[in-house]
């Protein structure tokens, strides 16, 4: 529909638009608007069409010097205050000559406008009466004015005839190349005769060949009618109104199509599946030449279809409309809802076992050869000595026989490297904080699916507890060897002493049993405190106990809870004895009234006092 800016701009130029027409270097008129005829007018006898024939009676002088101004300058002339004759008066009117911007002519073309200056003057208006003087000086005016005009047009003209005379000289040369070249066309004719001929067989092998291109493109259209039959893609082929040009078997079903729809516009047909926003994605694949793809379902049939609208374009890459297809998803989109189905599972399963890798008391590692990632559950975090942020490791600082051990050449690397297991690789992790720990280490390759290694796993057993008992073990082998050692010199000594002071065998045998007990007692004291220490007030028990002196409460013992070592634990427990003994044979426990006090202070460090008092006996 015409808008109301289109009639008002048509009425403006018809109505009020100055009167123009357009012509050519040398005036042929090509063109003009209404109201010419007061300005030009066909001359007398046979048509000419040159506006300098046609100009009225004071404008063709006027008219050829702007028209040459505006050829030789390219600029746009301006003629003002010319008076032409028309209707039996005189109008004065200005004349623009606009060179017009190339339009595919092979001339250059000018638009001359005329504009009316004022109203028309009657031919024969009376002037008011002047002097003699005036009228003569009115009239040498005039003249001196015509003269000048005169002498412009002139100019003009001669500058017009001299370039006229060159444009003769260059015509009659190009006549004569023409001339020539016309024999030598002449010449070419007959070479072309000759070619035509030649040209004449090849278009019958041309000819030959196109069938053979017709016989190709039928058996193209066949191999793609069935190509679009097996895909089983519903296709439909829209023009750049939307309207259907042709469709796919497949997408009969869709769109209840029949073969008079063609034609029509697809948004008067009823689909089997919601399309409200079918309409607006072909009119925006059209202004957009884009591609859209969504997901759509079928009404009827229960079933997904892939629907994608993209642009027609021709082999000229022209977009010649709309084409939509419709691919049959059904059992893609049930085997996503499965995969996303199990996906969810996998998830959950696996932040079940992240979630055990994380409380196990062991730490594992385990690294993808891949990307060259090391990741690590919470324990082995803890024994690297490194915070549990993201669960990534980086290699660990191992020590193996107080020497560094390489990172390649570590049971990780190294299974990863050669595919093959590592066990109970024992070795120290110098950890993160500064401080080690003992750990026994198990590796073991991962593979793909083709068996080539992807990566390796690897477990961290804490073992500094066990390293710390064989430690202890050692220990206690070499201090049970020393005090073995020290045993069989004291009853070596203690035998030989013996033997000097005993009057009989059975003297001997019960003196040396009883300082055997002694020091088994004192053994005793010694093994309860893992071999470390005695306290003092044990110890004089239990070299006392054989007396009886706790029962009858004859033994007192005063003084602040002290810890003897071993050695001096062993030497005072047989003083012990051999005070306890001489007491219970001798002195106040050999009656029952008797007392023995044990006291003892540290008098300075390093020095222990022992005060032992009898009384009764």
């Amino acid at each position: 529909a015409t808008s109301l800016r289109e009639v008002a701009e048509r009425v403006l130029v018809e109505r009020y638009s100055p009167v123009y027409v357009v012509i050519n270097a040398d005036g042929e008129l090509m063109h003009s608007s209404a109201g010419t005829g007061k300005y030009l007018e066909l001359a007398a006898g046979a048509p000419d069409h040159n506006v300098f024939s046609m100009a009225r009676r004071g404008l063709r002088m006027d008219l050829r010097a702007a028209l040459h101004k505006a050829v030789s300058t390219g600029q746009v002339a301006v003629q003002n205050k010319i008076s032409i004759g028309t209707n039996g008066g005189r109008q004065t009117i200005s004349l623009a000559v606009q060179p017009l911007p190339p339009d595919g002519s092979p001339d250059p073309l000018y638009m001359l406008v005329f504009r009316d200056v004022g109203g028309i003057k009657p031919e024969a208006e009376d002037d008011p009466v002047h002097t003699t003087d005036d009228v003569e000086s009115a009239n040498v005016s005039q003249l001196e004015k015509e003269l000048r005009e005169t002498r412009e047009r002139l100019q003009i003209t001669t500058e017009e005839l001299e370039s006229s005379n060159e444009e003769l000289k260059s015509s009659n040369e190009e006549l004569s190349s023409i001339n020539e070249e016309l024999q030598s066309s002449n010449e070419e004719l007959e070479t072309s005769k000759e070619e035509l001929q030649s040209i004449n067989e090849e278009l019958q092998t041309v000819n030959a060949e196109l069938n053979i291109r017709v016989d190709e493109l039928s058996r193209a259209n066949n191999d793609m009618a069935n190509l679009l039959e097996s895909t089983q893609i519903a296709t439909v082929f829209l023009d750049r109104e939307l309207c259907i040009k042709n469709f796919t078997p497949t997408a009969r079903e869709l769109f209840r199509l029949v073969e008079s729809d063609v034609g029509r516009p697809l948004a008067h047909v009823r689909p089997r599946f919601p399309a409200d926003g079918l309409q607006t994605d072909m009119e925006q694949v059209l202004h957009r030449l884009g591609t859209i793809e969504r997901q759509i379902d079928g009404v009827d049939n229960g079933k997904r279809y892939m629907m994608r609208v993209l642009p027609y374009r021709t082999v000229d890459n022209v977009i010649a409309g709309v084409v939509v297809t419709f691919v049959d998803v059904t059992k893609i989109a049930q085997a996503e809802e499965r995969i996303g189905t199990l996906s969810h599972d996998l998830r959950n399963r696996v932040e079940s076992l992240e979630t055990l890798l994380d409380v196990v008391p062991v730490g594992i590692i385990i690294a993808e050869q891949a990307n060259g990632t090391i990741r690590a559950n919470r324990r082995a975090m803890e024994l690297a000595g490194m915070p549990a942020t993201d669960g990534k490791l980086p290699a660990l600082s191992l020590m193996s026989n107080g020497a560094a051990v390489e990172t390649e050449d570590q049971p990780l690397q190294k299974a990863m490297r050669t595919g093959k297991p590592i066990r109970a690789y024992e070795a120290r992790i110098v950890r993160a904080d500064g401080g080690s720990i003992d750990v026994a280490i198990s590796a073991n390759p991962l593979f793909d699916e083709s068996g080539k290694v992807r990566g390796a796993i690897s477990t961290l057993v804490d073992i500094s507890d066990h390293k710390e008992a064989e430690r202890s073990k050692e220990r206690l082998v070499h201090e049970l060897q020393h005090r073995v050692k020290n045993i069989l010199a004291t009853i070596t000594a203690l035998t030989s002493r013996m033997l000097r002071s005993s009057s009989s065998v059975t003297d001997f045998s019960t003196s040396f049993q009883e300082r055997l007990h002694a020091m088994a007692r004192t053994h005793e004291v010694l093994s309860s405190n893992n071999w470390g220490d005695a306290d003092l007030e044990q110890l004089l028990r239990a070299m006392f106990s054989p007396f009886g002196s706790g029962e009858r409460q004859t033994l007192v013992i005063r003084g602040r809870p002290f810890h003897l070592d071993a050695a001096a634990a062993a030497t005072l427990g047989m003083v012990f004895f051999e005070l306890a003994s001489n007491a219970a044979k001798y002195g106040a426990l050999s009656v029952d009234t008797g007392r023995v006090e044990v006291s003892w202070d540290v008098v300075k460090p390093g020095t222990l006092s022992i005060s032992w008092k009898e009384t009764g006996g």
